[in-house]
């Protein structure tokens, strides 16, 4: 395996992680209940507008409990 072959491999396995990690912020954000205290709805937000920031955002707790 040569080095561009190494390179490839790892850009597309953050492109991955950050698709995942998008679209588990899209779910979490559209299971928040959308009333005070917005902050299931802000955390979640970020991570949809800066995709980048989601690997953190999808993490955190959602309003259902």
């Amino acid at each position: 395996m040569n080095n561009d072959t190494t390179v490839l491999r790892t850009i597309i396995a953050i492109w991955l992680i950050v698709l995942i990690s998008w679209v588990g912020n899209i779910v979490k954000f559209t299971s928040c209940d959308f009333e005070s205290d917005f902050r299931c709805e802000v955390i979640h937000g970020i991570g949809i507008f800066v995709a980048p920031a989601s690997i953190v955002t999808v993490w955190f707790d959602d309003d259902s409990k």
